[in-house]
């Protein structure tokens, strides 16, 4: 940089570079998450700005060009975290803001992970995947689940209509696609291998016929039960007594016999004295 230029503005693009630099790495993780081409654009571009004002300014003999430039190299650096809570943006959303807030749940805060759900799966989605996780919650001990795994299968639950809100919709129906293409960005968060696993599995079926061909107890307990509990909740839309009967007619056929006889005796009717 030129020796005449003022310190307060080599400071000044110095942080903001910085800032953009880490930007950049921000936005090349989400890619890494979603696989969202925006993000790697804006990783790029986080990278190239500051290193694009640089190179002009030696090219110029002057740090005038650095100090003129600056404000849009701290500008590119906050823009993306200024627009990420965007429902219009959710692969940008998702992508910087998932690993954090899957981070803070396992570490006791669930809030940010249910403002994000929120955000990209819109009330009802984030509603369904909130009731999902708690019946998966509740199936854990009887099932025999240990608790050190609970949290896995809890996750799950709550991610499992991920790409649904990527793809403009706030509701996960049933599908080998939908569920594959959540199961690769969970994989990438850190601690969400697991997780992952789960959501993988859930189209399969106890009776078989599942798209894997998986049958019975070839199909981990924890998928079993996060397959019933997310699918119950969703006939539970049109009446609790519906989806008593309709995941009792299921029993044996899409779902596991055990897991819907609990989800029975979790959900019964209380008598009013």
């Amino acid at each position: 940089m030129n020796a005449g230029m003022p310190l307060l503005g080599a400071i000044a693009f110095s942080t903001c570079s910085l800032g953009a630099l880490y930007g950049g790495w921000r936005f090349f993780v989400a890619y890494r998450i979603t696989g969202s081409r925006l993000l790697l654009a804006a990783a790029a571009l986080s990278v190239v700005a500051p290193l694009a004002m640089i190179a002009l300014a030696g090219a110029a003999g002057s740090g005038t060009v650095i100090q003129a430039g600056f404000p849009a190299v701290g500008a590119v650096a906050g823009a993306g975290f200024g627009v990420s809570r965007s429902r219009r943006l959710a692969p940008l959303t998702a992508g910087l803001w998932l690993p954090s807030a899957v981070a803070q749940w396992r570490d006791g805060d669930g809030g940010p992970l249910t403002d994000l759900l929120g955000t990209l799966l819109g009330e009802d989605g984030a509603a369904h995947a909130s009731r999902s996780a708690a019946l998966v919650n509740a199936l854990a001990e009887p099932l025999g689940i240990p608790a050190s795994e609970t949290d896995d299968l809890v996750i799950a639950a709550l991610l499992h209509g991920l790409s649904a809100g990527l793809n403009g919709g706030g509701r996960c129906e049933p599908g080998t696609a939908q569920y594959a293409a959540t199961a690769r960005m969970v994989q990438r968060v850190r601690s969400g291998k697991k997780a992952a696993g789960i959501i993988l599995l859930l189209a399969e079926r106890w009776d078989g016929t599942g798209p894997g061909g998986l049958i019975a107890e070839e199909i981990p307990v924890g998928t079993r039960a996060v397959a019933a509990a997310e699918a119950f909740d969703r006939a539970s839309r049109q009446g609790l007594a519906h989806a008593r009967k309709w995941i009792r007619e299921e029993s044996g056929g899409a779902f596991d016999p055990v897991v819907v006889d609990e989800l029975m005796h979790l959900t019964r009717p209380v008598a009013v004295a």
